[in-house]
């Protein structure tokens, strides 16, 4: 049976949102200000700064995309942009879950910065071998009328493309496999990671550090852990062994357990973190440590890097936003490359 709950005092209207005269008002400032603060403009003090965004966090209040498209218009006399929903273009068969993996720990950091500047997100699955030229793709990106990209590639994915007009979207990129098209990149810092790797490896008395890739990952990162280790073994560490750059199939424990016997590291670091099963227990020979090179989460038995995951998902939602709040400005940017550090954390 369907029931039906009538109110008394009919609808109630809904929540009026904050607007920025509201938290202007609030503030004790004049419109302009409050927008200058907001914005983080140099003529504005660092208390005003913080004072407004005190009070515009207090209020409740979220930018809108299309009113700073609007003021955007208006000052450049140019026409404006509508769109408020940007497209999450994935690679894999699924979306990854938020959580434990790097493009889970992405999407955690876009998220929260796609509610406040006011975006909706779109998950759209790209799958090469049924649309190899992205025509699909772009047919349901115009019918959306989505102009804002950010690129998350399969995981197993070396070097990749995407065959769109870039002349009418913006593209970011999570990561730095794609290539070949004029889009801006935010990933983790890999190079840094692997010089904060060794500084603590060698803190720890080790001597003999070996690192271990899979070549397929070692492309996808442009080889920035290789070069890394390389040049920091040659200064530090003379008896470093070769690396091993071995891909995942039947003949990798073969390889693996052939180059322990050879050259007899000390400490194992790699991004893979099923190496450590594959390693001689403590007690027996050869046995050796175990750094990792990319941890997801606080909660792992070995020491390493966490890398950031999160902030890399919100700067590149950070970038994105503002390149279509921005269009003139930023249709004349080459493409940029952000890094961002992971950092060091023990064993738990």
């Amino acid at each position: 049976m369907n029931t039906f709950i009538s109110d008394a005092h009919g609808p109630r209207p809904a929540a009026k949102s904050p607007t920025l005269r509201d938290v202007a008002k609030a503030a004790g400032v004049s419109l302009a200000s409050a927008s200058y603060a907001l914005r983080g403009h140099p003529t504005v003090s660092e208390a005003t700064r913080k004072h407004v965004a005190a009070v515009a966090a207090q209020a409740g209040y979220r930018p809108n995309p299309q009113l700073a498209a609007f003021m955007q218009a208006r000052r450049t006399g140019r026409s404006m942009r509508t769109d408020a929903t940007v497209a999450l273009v994935y690679g894999g068969p699924s979306l990854p879950a938020e959580g434990e993996s790097y493009f889970g720990l992405c999407l955690r950091g876009i998220r929260p910065v796609a509610t406040d500047r006011g975006y909706a997100i779109d998950p759209l699955r790209w799958d090469e071998a049924r649309d190899p030229d992205a025509s699909r793709l772009r047919r349901i990106l115009d019918q959306r009328g989505i102009r804002g990209l950010l690129l998350m590639p399969a995981d197993r994915t070396s070097r990749w493309t995407l065959p769109l007009d870039w002349s009418r979207f913006f593209g970011v990129a999570l990561d730095l496999s794609i290539r070949g098209v004029p889009v801006h990149r935010v990933a983790d810092h890999h190079s840094a990671d692997m010089l904060t790797a060794l500084t603590r490896v060698k803190a720890a008395g080790w001597r003999r550090p070996g690192l271990v890739l899979d070549p397929l990952n070692n492309e996808r990162t442009c080889e920035m852990r290789l070069g890394a280790y390389l040049a920091r073994t040659h200064r530090d560490f003379p008896e470093a062994p070769p690396p091993l750059l071995v891909p995942a199939g039947e003949d990798r424990v073969g390889w693996l357990r052939a180059w322990l016997r050879r050259h007899r590291p000390d400490v194992v670091l790699s991004p893979d973190r099923g190496i450590p099963s594959l390693l001689p227990p403590a007690g027996r020979a050869g046995a050796c440590a175990f750094v990792s090179l990319a941890n997801y989460t606080d909660r792992t038995p070995w020491p390493g890097i966490f890398i950031d995951g999160e902030g890399v998902g919100r700067t590149a939602a950070f970038l994105l936003f503002s390149l279509l709040e921005n269009p003139q400005t930023a249709a004349a940017l080459r493409p940029q490359t952000i890094l961002v550090e992971g950092r060091w954390h023990d064993a738990t």
